[in-house]
């Protein structure tokens, strides 16, 4: 008996606590639709402050995507010295294959680096007399025998051309990572960057719904007075701002993806136009669906969080 009392009682503990969760559900909602243009305005200041370091995350994201789909541009050319032939190349290139530091050794002909030279300088057939570039390459050209190494990744590529340096018939070793260094330098500085915009904006967040809220506290004090008098308890009356908050901080968060997400298709197409130019295909990518669903629940935490600091302070000068 008492087992049958005691389930009848929880069944109905729980029926009124869904009643009273589905009035503040429903009442905080019906507050915002009452006052659309404040509800949209304050929504439209949270997607704003959201949008940026959102937009800035995703920047980054694309630039390390891109940097990763880039032709690696960390390769050492080694110059022969110029009595050394083509059998002494490809020995060479072969030695250094055998390496566990090298991905790849390619020996590079003078005849091919002249043809890459006159294409980079725009010595083509088109401004040149026919047949001296050729002519040049077999009997007159200067350059030297050249080898491409590709060494793997996540090793000193510094101790790998020192190395190689020390070779018979090497003349010169040139590798530029200086620029590699500082893209790296500048995304580390870019995400620190974006973090603590995350932080200071996810404040702003807070700070809005909370000045949000005690606004409507302070235009309902006479209805929250007459609740107190007729014996509403605290928690009764603190529900439907709790959820009034959630409602802005997942709609301001919702509305700042879907500002990211037609930024995004308006610089799709200049982005793949700047890509032809380069002769890659590049796309700007979305954030993952991870990073959205945080961002919005994280909103409407903070949200409820704004919420109950406002509606604390102003219950309690209220009572006073």
């Amino acid at each position: 008996m008492s087992k049958e009392r005691s389930r009848t009682g929880l069944r109905s503990g729980s029926r009124a606590w869904l009643r009273r969760h589905a009035y503040s559900f429903f009442s905080s909602i019906g507050a915002l639709v009452r006052q659309p243009v404040v509800s949209m305005m304050t929504i439209s200041v949270l997607a704003i402050a959201l949008s940026l370091p959102l937009g800035l995350y995703t920047a980054l994201d694309n630039v390390r995507e891109l940097s990763r789909n880039w032709e690696r541009l960390d390769s050492i050319s080694v110059f022969l010295e110029p009595s050394q032939a083509e059998q002494d190349a490809r020995r060479l290139a072969s030695l250094l294959s055998t390496w566990p530091q090298v991905l790849s050794a390619d020996p590079i002909s003078p005849g091919m680096g002249m043809n890459e030279l006159a294409g980079q300088t725009g010595l083509d057939a088109n401004t040149i007399e026919p047949g001296w570039l050729a002519e040049l390459s077999a009997e007159a050209n200067p350059l030297p025998w050249t080898l491409e190494v590709s060494p793997l990744d996540d090793i000193d590529v510094a101790a790998l051309a020192e190395q190689i340096r020390q070779q018979a018939g090497v003349d010169l070793v040139i590798v530029d990572l200086a620029w590699l260094q500082r893209l790296d330098a500048l995304i580390q500085v870019f995400a620190r960057l974006v973090e603590l915009l995350g932080v200071l904006f996810g404040a702003a967040v807070l700070f809005v719904i909370a000045n949000n809220i005690r606004a409507d506290i302070q235009s309902r004090q006479e209805e929250i007075e007459v609740m107190a008098l007729v014996g509403a308890s605290t928690a009764y009356i603190r529900r439907p701002f709790l959820y009034s908050g959630l409602w802005m901080g997942l709609a301001g968060a919702t509305l700042a993806w879907a500002l990211l997400i037609g930024g995004l298709q308006l610089l799709q197409g200049p982005m793949q136009s700047l890509a032809v130019t380069y002769g890659s295909a590049a796309s700007l990518s979305a954030p993952p669906p991870v990073l959205t669903l945080s961002m919005i629940l994280g909103s409407g935490l903070l949200g409820i969080l704004g919420a109950a600091l406002a509606v604390n302070r102003q219950l309690a000068r209220i009572k006073s």
